[in-house]
């Protein structure tokens, strides 16, 4: 019996604050779903202040949501957080231990790719300590600013490698090998970066100097 595609739940910010300006990474979810052989479901929400981020991330979080264990943040961001509604507005940085208080623990199976500039540009062991107090297998994201267009692509790209695998830390290093076996002009044109929790069975970290 086939495996189940893991499903995709996408949070999203107003990306420029402008109703002139309507882009959305919408069609990077209807594009993955006509990408392979069967479909992916997937959801999509707008989030436009700190408390419906934190109402959503409570949503997913419930059992129920299990089948859509990718988690995809569509924030602008900066090291070690994302930015969610006016940037200028005070509380709009939300950093990964804020984001580890809302989505709480026992996460295992869940991974979550930060569709931001620079959210993973930051000390690894901040990252491992977000992942190992949320219980999430992965994280993936970008260390440097990106341009929109081109990481919206490689988003794609991404979701498909994730849907070829289990979401359990021997997947997800699979994951990332591929991504920068096959794709490492553009991860490192992103500065992609994935890093994967480690667990008691997983043996010595296998991190090299790529994707880190």
């Amino acid at each position: 019996m086939k495996r189940k595609p893991h499903g995709i739940f996408c949070l999203e910010d107003d990306w420029w604050h402008d109703f002139n300006r309507t882009s959305t990474v919408r069609p990077v979810l209807a594009l993955i779903s006509q990408g392979v052989a069967r479909d992916v479901p997937h959801v999509h929400r707008d989030v436009g202040t700190r408390e419906e981020l934190v109402y959503y991330l409570k949503r997913w979080r419930q059992k129920g949501a299990g089948q859509y264990a990718i988690l995809y943040l569509a924030f602008h961001g900066d090291e070690g957080a994302i930015l969610v509604g006016d940037r200028r507005r005070k509380g709009a940085r939300v950093t990964l231990d804020d984001l580890a208080d809302m989505l709480g623990t026992g996460l295992t199976g869940r991974i979550v790719h930060f569709g931001s500039c620079e959210t993973m540009g930051v000390d690894k062991r901040h990252i491992r300590r977000f992942l190992n107090r949320t219980g999430l297998v992965a994280a993936a994201g970008f260390k440097s600013e990106v341009d929109w267009l081109t990481s919206a692509v490689f988003d794609v790209l991404l979701f498909e490698a994730m849907l070829r695998y289990s979401l359990t830390p021997r997947g997800a290093r699979a994951i990332r090998a591929r991504m920068w076996n096959e794709y490492r002009a553009l991860c490192d044109r992103l500065d992609f970066r994935m890093i994967v929790r480690h667990t008691l069975l997983a043996g010595p970290s296998r991190d090299s100097t790529t994707g880190i």
